[in-house]
């Protein structure tokens, strides 16, 4: 796992996605093609995770940071269906559900009940934003 932090940017699959979305090349429907299965891979969760935080900030949920520099948050997220934004926020509940859902949940776990914790807790917050009417 390719991971530096605990936050929703500091790992490989976030920078992954950061990038694609840049560059215009993210096609969420694509990606929601490839994640559909029951076990969700490290760095699909990683990327969702990091999704979700383009859209909360669009949202005005949180100030922008600055890994979103060169991504219109505002415009992207215009331009999510509301299928695809409750498939954010379902990916998002898969993420943190448990161990058999999500690899990036194991292995957070690994880490001890602290620094799954402290990974969990500020995704618990944004699926809470997130779930609230816009």
């Amino acid at each position: 796992m390719g991971t530096w932090g605990s936050g929703p940017f500091e790992n490989d699959g976030a920078c992954d996605l950061l990038a694609a979305l840049r560059a215009g090349e993210f096609d969420i429907d694509d990606y929601a093609g490839h994640v559909g299965g029951d076990y969700l891979e490290a760095d699909d969760a990683q990327a969702a995770i990091a999704l979700a935080e383009v859209v909360a900030v669009a949202d005005g949920l949180l100030p922008a940071p600055g890994q979103l520099d060169g991504i219109d948050a505002a415009r992207y997220a215009a331009s999510l269906t509301p299928e695809q934004r409750a498939w954010i926020v379902v990916t998002l509940e898969r993420t943190i559900a448990d161990a058999d859902t999500s690899e990036l949940f194991e292995l957070w776990a690994e880490n001890g009940p602290e620094d799954l914790e402290e990974w969990r807790a500020p995704i618990e917050s944004r699926l809470a934003g997130l779930k609230q009417p816009r």
